[in-house]
């Protein structure tokens, strides 16, 4: 009873995670407040993909539809991981099939404000620093904004 209990919260949270991440153009995310100031010209050419909640077994299926979402129009990735406190073995190999492919695609990955467990995971296997350098990886989203101005993306 323990275990099937278990497995159906874990099912619950992973669907609430799901339902609550998704993925749009910039234009029809809602903006977190410090992404108001983004620019106009970027839209289109830059996606942003907030992630929300752990990243588990439960709701790495979900998580993997984010290529699929993303047209060809954008040539840059931006995945905001500061509200993603968590993230388990299941959902580590989703994060890289998704940066497989889209690295592959020719897009380029930014990543911002990775909380300590999941980037410590994501430097184990080695996404970071060999699948997303660490150039490529910022403490906050104004760093991110600055390095995409620098680099005119």
């Amino acid at each position: 009873g323990l275990v099937i209990a278990s497995l159906m919260f874990m099912k619950k949270i992973g669907d609430l995670t799901a339902k609550r991440s998704n993925v749009t153009s910039f234009q029809k995310e809602k903006a977190w407040p410090d992404e108001k100031d983004f620019p106009e010209n970027l839209e289109g050419k830059v996606f942003i993909k907030h992630i929300k909640g752990p990243l588990f077994f439960g709701s790495t299926s979900d998580f993997q539809e984010l290529i699929k979402q993303i047209p060809d129009t954008a040539t840059t990735i931006i995945i905001r991981m500061g509200r993603m406190q968590y993230i388990d073995q299941s959902g580590l190999y989703a994060m890289e099939d998704v940066l497989v492919d889209l690295v592959r695609d020719g897009k380029k990955v930014l990543l911002v404000n990775i909380i300590e467990q999941p980037r410590y995971l994501m430097e184990r296997i080695d996404i970071i620093p060999d699948l997303i350098p660490k150039e490529q990886i910022f403490n906050t989203f104004k760093e991110c904004t600055h390095w995409i101005k620098e680099n005119k993306i």
